[in-house]
């Protein structure tokens, strides 16, 4: 996809895999998802998809790979010297992310309930971010706090929960923003 940042060792036939997937999930949703619709998707053979990813979980390790990949550059993309760097970037991501991504999100935990490990690098990712975000402040029960709350808005869009409309929403991402501004 374009302005994408590709995931280490990610080759060419790997991305075009898993832009198939990609455009699979926006187009149908995340459960359409199969070997065969990526071979057909990506114009591959299923030898050709199953080379690079042998099986469904192998195709859901990817795209979360491609996921945590994307994470790490809009992370990177936020000036050094911002307070509270990474969590200010986790919250960007929940307003800037994207019905498809929600999708595949769903599509990976999912997957996750039946093989928990699914997971583990997503669970690795989260673990430095957090150790970050602690060290990054003095009041780390204000910061826990407010990690909290941002995965909270995170499972309730993922989830497609009752949000309390749009003009609340802009609220509390405001006051997201006013508590890390008040953690420095």
């Amino acid at each position: 996809m374009k302005g994408r940042l590709l995931a280490a060792g990610e080759g060419k036939t790997s991305r075009r895999i898993l832009e198939a997937a990609r455009a699979i999930a926006a187009r149908e949703g995340a459960g359409k998802i199969t070997i065969d619709a990526v071979a057909k998707e990506s114009g591959l053979s299923k030898g050709g998809v199953l080379y690079n990813y042998p099986t469904k979980k192998a195709l859901l390790s990817g795209l979360l790979n491609q996921m945590l990949s994307a994470h790490r550059v809009l992370l990177n993309d936020l000036p050094e010297r911002l307070s509270s760097r990474t969590l200010r970037g986790h919250l960007e991501i929940i307003t800037r992310s994207k019905d498809v991504d929600d999708d595949l999100s769903m599509a990976i935990l999912a997957a996750a309930a039946s093989d928990p490990q699914l997971l583990d690098p997503l669970r690795v990712e989260l673990t430095g971010d957090l150790e970050r975000i602690l060290s990054d402040t003095k009041d780390a029960p204000g910061a826990m706090i407010t990690v909290l709350a941002i995965q909270g808005l995170r499972f309730q869009k993922l989830l497609k929960l009752p949000d309390g409309g749009a003009d609340i929403g802009e609220r509390v991402i405001e006051r997201l923003r006013t508590m890390i501004n008040e953690l420095e």
